[in-house]
């Protein structure tokens, strides 16, 4: 008898899950029938009773249905499962509003529940950036206030959970910017509340670099760590063409002021356009750069709502022994959403926070390190070059040290992390050397021999940090060097051994070439693209035999090395197209192939295919050059 009950129990549970799942009103008869008897009896190992799944599935027909049996009571309703949460939390997390306003109406103080996190439904309902599911529980609660005569006053607790997040907060972690500006719009006082991490919503958006374009994957930055480089340019540009939807729009009488009240409109597509985007690859551009856009308007709010004075900008440093120690003060500090940014090269929030504060600059880590040294550390390319042109604090910032006594030459010295290609540590050493010698050089020389609190100077750090990477660099270069000259070699043997076993053969008699006559165009062609294809692979030989010879100290990897390196990548690649381009002309003299097709037609041809090959196998180079070039020609070096 005893196996028999729990057969049926399961059976029932079964039943009544199937039911839930199935959603129709013909199957409300098995879960109505298993609530009579079960009540809020859990179905699963989560707690979730027949409530949450209903919740869950937005099945709103069949939570009418119960409501008007009478079988749904208060108490019923406040029903929780193993995380504390009630059927009006999964309401609010799947955004089913329907169900949500059923279950008010039968019990009001549902929307004050909180889970075992402390977050009520309106806290999930943000963290999930479901607006309509938002704006009616808040409605709710401004209602229950006003007959409480209360006024429209939320209580803390129904904004906050357990570890201090406010409803701002959990919708900037879950990227949901446009309701997170909704909700800043009505309570402004939110964007001071801080968690029990001392951290507010800038901060948590601030730690968020693929929330704006400069973290993202649409610029052309780290191109060389990427296969597929032409697709990955193309995306960029993909990305520029598309409109921004969401525009702010600031009431007339407070035109002139910052754009703290301004709202935020989202604009209609025509269909044609929404079919274009509907693409799933642009589709996620368009995503994304909607993304970008608002959550750089909700950063522009947060940042002309933060008081900058809860930050210490002060330098002061107390020295213990022969070491540099940092005050209790400091010690103490608030996370700076300044130094956050920059360590992450955020450039449009740190560029935003020092037009509405320009006093930031002068802001320091725990190190004792300013934001320009944060960036040269980090290797933030783009945000320094805008705080070396900006203009602001410049000079102060270059001279700073920091409490070990570092000055920003010796930050540079730090190493850089290598590209994802085989020969990353090559390039890791070209690009640090880079690195360092342009921060030099914007440096005031007597930097270059300061020594910090270790008694080195930059260039004695520099040396210690990458002796290593140097050692695996001048590996790589050598294996690589012999084995692009066996190719050489090999190229240039086979071009060679062409010139002098021509197609057709020699007359005996003139000892000519038999086609030079008969075919003068199409075989004088072919011999310049054999000639080129041999010429290209000396060349290639030569350079090569210079970059196995050459000793490889720090200053080669700077212009040296490299110089060579693109040489030798450019002449291998033209051996290759002349050679490939020759055999396909010989087949044409021979008439194995007869094309309409010109012959230079086809030489583009091929050197359009090699030179593809050529950018994605030599991209991280040929950019290297373009920036070595670039600050050649920039140069902004100081005055003693």
């Amino acid at each position: 008898m005893a196996s028999s009950r729990i057969n049926d129990d399961r059976s029932n549970r079964s039943a009544a899950f199937r039911a839930v799942l199935e959603g129709k009103r013909r199957s409300v008869e098995n879960f109505r029938s298993f609530w009579k008897e079960e009540s809020v009896k859990p179905l699963v190992k989560c707690g979730d009773t027949v409530l949450h799944f209903l919740a869950i599935h937005g099945n709103a027909a069949a939570f009418e249905l119960l409501l008007q049996d009478g079988l749904v009571t208060s108490e019923t309703l406040k029903a929780k499962n193993v995380n504390g949460d009630t059927a009006l939390h999964e309401a609010a997390r799947f955004g089913h509003k329907d169900v949500a306003e059923i279950m008010l109406r039968t019990e009001n103080d549902l929307v004050s529940e909180s889970n075992k996190l402390g977050e009520t439904p309106l806290f999930v309902a943000a963290a999930c950036g479901k607006k309509e599911v938002f704006s009616l529980l808040e409605k709710h609660i401004g209602d229950c206030m006003m007959r409480r005569n209360d006024g429209w006053h939320i209580s803390d607790c129904m904004m906050r959970r357990n570890d201090g997040c406010t409803i701002l907060h959990a919708a900037v972690i879950g990227e949901c910017y446009s309701l997170a500006i909704g909700i800043l719009e009505s309570y402004p006082d939110l964007a001071g509340k801080r968690n029990e991490k001392g951290k507010t919503a800038l901060h948590i958006l601030a730690a968020k670099p693929e929330s704006f374009r400069s973290g993202s994957a649409f610029t052309l930055k780290d191109l060389g760590r990427k296969s597929l480089i032409p697709l990955h340019i193309l995306r960029p540009i993909i990305y520029s063409c598309i409109p921004v939807l969401y525009k702010e729009l600031r009431p007339v009488h407070i035109a002139e002021e910052p754009s703290n009240s301004a709202s935020i409109h989202k604009l209609n597509r025509s269909r044609f356009v929404k079919f274009i985007l509907g693409n799933p690859l642009l589709k996620e551009i368009d995503d994304a750069k909607q993304r970008h856009a608002v959550a750089l308007m909700l950063a522009q709010r947060l940042i002309r709502r933060e008081y900058w004075s809860h930050y210490v900008h002060t330098e002061d440093k107390d020295l213990e022994g022969s070491q540099f120690g940092i005050s209790s003060e400091q010690k103490n500090r608030m996370p700076d959403p300044l130094i956050q940014t920059t360590r992450l090269g955020i450039i449009e929030v740190a560029q935003e926070i020092l037009s509405v504060y320009p006093e930031a600059v002068c802001t320091v880590d725990e190190k004792g390190r300013n934001i320009l040294q944060i960036a040269v550390e980090e290797k933030k390319w783009l945000l320094y070059d805008y705080l070396m042109t900006s203009g602001i604090h410049k000079d102060r910032m270059l001279s700073a040290i920091d409490y070990k006594g570092n000055s920003i030459i010796h930050l540079a010295a730090s190493l850089g992390s290598p590209p994802s290609t085989p020969h990353g540590f090559m390039h890791q050493m070209m690009w640090d050397v880079l690195w360092f010698k342009r921060v030099q050089y914007d440096c005031y020389p007597y930097l270059w021999q300061l020594q910090n609190s270790e008694g080195k100077t930059a260039e004695q750090v520099f040396e210690t940090n990458h002796a290593s990477v140097r050692e695996k660099a001048e590996k790589t270069v050598r294996e690589l060097a012999n084995t692009v000259l066996i190719v050489s070699v090999l190229i240039g043997t086979i071009n060679f051994a062409a010139i002098f076993t021509v197609p057709g053969g020699f007359d005996q008699e003139s000892g000519e070439p038999i086609f030079l006559k008969k075919r003068h165009w199409e075989f004088s062609l072919l011999m310049y693209y054999l000639a080129g294809g041999l010429f290209s692979s000396l060349f290639t030989m030569g350079t090569l035999l210079v970059i196995i010879f050459m000793r490889f100290e720090t200053e080669d990897f700077y212009v040296s090395l490299p110089f060579y390196y693109v040489l030798d990548v450019i002449s291998i690649f033209y051996s290759a197209g002349f050679t490939i381009t020759a055999c396909c002309q010989a087949l044409i003299v021979l008439k194995v192939v007869i094309t309409n097709f010109r012959p230079l037609v086809l030489l583009f041809f091929i050197f359009g295919m090699v030179a593809l090959v050529l950018l994605e196998t030599s991209y991280v180079i040929f950019d290297y050059m373009y920036y070595l070039i670039r600050y050649s020609l920039s140069y902004r070096g100081q005055e003693s």
